[in-house]
Order: structure tokens, then sequence, then C-alpha cells
């Protein structure tokens, strides 16, 4: 291959000025190593790869007999991709698309999603990753390489760390920690710690739509700080998405619940199954008035 350092810094030099707004490409093997075989065991297996950039992470994972999808939006890595891995492209054990990751279709058969992902695109992918479980079908594992603050918010680190990035990812992931990766690790190296993290598909039970939780959560995090007497005293955005959910029907639902000890808390004092167990009784109060 030719030289990783080398076809970085020409893909690096492609994107914005702030390399805080472009992809730090992981090049130490170690490292890419230790990714994949996060992964488990992929042999055979249809992995969906995010960001190859110079493609040294996917020479890992074709390595590893994996069936790679890669999305790439830069036309000089794809370009580079199709010519380095021609053979692998032909046999069909690597297919490169060009678009960019967060609007491109996705497969419709994919086991794993295996990425070292650009920072900035971090908290929409998780959204699309849940709206491809949701909608498609559910990855058995997922492994990202991502920055290490998103990654303790990710994965709920302490209770310091509890928001609505990590409590909505829990309600459908079991969100784990692994190896930090040193900014040293990268070509061009990052200002801070990397980490990857892994996801595992989990259940719990639906007593109540898990998007209307969703909705809940967010609207309480959006003004952390308040009481959750006060932050959710107007309806949840898009809340009317919801079936049978309206803005008169959700301040009932408030009103039958203004007794609640629970209205006078602050959402990080919630924990996943407090949430869940919160908007369940939100519903079914609603319900005993209407």
């Amino acid at each position: 291959m030719r030289r990783a350092a080398d076809l970085c810094a020409l893909l690096q030099a492609r994107q914005p000025n702030d390399t805080d707004l472009g992809q730090h490409f992981l090049i130490d093997e170690v490292h890419l190593a230790g990714i994949v075989d996060l992964a488990g065991d992929l042999n055979g297996r249809s992995v969906l790869e995010i960001g190859p950039g110079p493609g040294t992470l996917t020479e890992h994972l074709l390595g590893a007999g994996a069936i790679v999808t890669a999305i790439e939006v830069d036309a000089v890595a794809v370009d580079h991709l199709q010519q380095h891995f021609g053979e692998a492209i032909q046999h069909g054990h690597l297919t490169v698309l060009t678009g960019d990751a967060l609007h491109h279709p996705w497969p419709e058969d994919i086991d794993a999603i295996v990425a070292n992902i650009p920072y900035q695109i971090s908290s929409p992918l998780i959204e699309r990753i849940e709206t491809y479980r949701r909608d498609v079908v559910c990855p058995r594992r997922v492994v990202l390489l991502v920055q290490e603050e998103f990654a303790e918010r990710l994965t709920l680190a302490t209770p310091a760390d509890r928001g609505s990035l990590g409590i909505c990812v829990a309600l459908g992931w079991d969100a784990s920690m692994h190896r930090r990766v040193p900014p040293g690790a990268f070509r061009p190296p990052p200002a801070v710690m990397s980490r990857v993290v892994a996801l595992d598909p989990r259940t719990w039970p639906e007593a109540v739509d898990h998007r209307f939780v969703r909705l809940v959560v967010q609207q309480a995090f959006a003004a952390r700080r308040k009481k959750l007497r006060t932050s959710l005293q107007r309806p949840p955005r898009r809340l009317s998405r919801r079936p049978g959910w309206y803005a008169e029907r959700w301040n009932r639902a408030l009103v039958s619940l203004k007794d609640d000890p629970r209205l006078d808390q602050r959402p990080e004092e919630f924990d996943v199954e407090a949430w869940l167990a919160f908007c369940a009784d939100l519903v079914e109060a609603e319900v005993h008035i209407g």
C-alpha cells in the first residue's frame, strides 16, 4: 500500500483548514488490529465501514474475512481504494460507495458496523445507526473509534456523563468503552485522546414507545439544570409525530402528575429504568383522566 502517512497528508490537505473539522486517520497497526478483534468473528460477515480514508482499517477488515461495504465522501480516497483494493473489489469482498454516510443508502444486510469516524459526525451517525436498526436491520455489533469525551457520554461512564445522548442510546444498546488510542496513532494527530466503543443490541420492555421516551428525555435535558416540573411544561418538539399525542393531551398528563415528587428532580438524577418508568406513568396517568 502507498505509505499510509503520505496518503493521510494528501487527504487532510483537501479538508477544512481547521483540523478539528477534518478526519484523523488511524495508522497504528496494533490499534487497528484491536478494533477488528473487538468486532468478533467477521469471517464471511457483511461489514459497513464509514469513512475508510486511506484504507488502513479496510485492509484489516478484509484480512479478517469480512465482506466490506465502505462509504467514502472524498474522491481522492475513493480512487485510491479502488486502485489498491482492485482484486478485493473484483471478487466481491469489497464495495466502495461514494457519498456522505449520513445520507447515502446503506446495504440492507449489515452484520456489523466498524469505523474510525470523523469526530464531527459522531452524534448524527449514532442517530443514523438507530434509525437503521429500527427501520432495516439490527447489526449484531457496532465498533466505533471516537473522541474520548464523546465515548464517556455515549456509555454513561459516570453519573456526571448522564445526558440525552447516553440515555437514548441505552434504550437500544449496551454501550461499552474499550482501548484508549493516543494522538500519535493518527495522521494528523488530534488534540485529544480517542476511545474505542462497542454497541451491542439490548432490549428493554416496551411498556411505552421508546421514541416517545426519547422525545421526553431530549426535552428535559435541553434545560438540564431545571427541574422536570419546569422543563416539561411545554410539549416536546415533534410530539405530534407520535400516534395519539398532541399538546392538549400532554398538558393534561402533566396536570395529572402535578403531585409526583419526580417532577421536582432534575434529568441527570434519572437512569434509564427511571426514565422508562416515568414515561410509562405519564402515559398511564393521562389515560386515567381521559
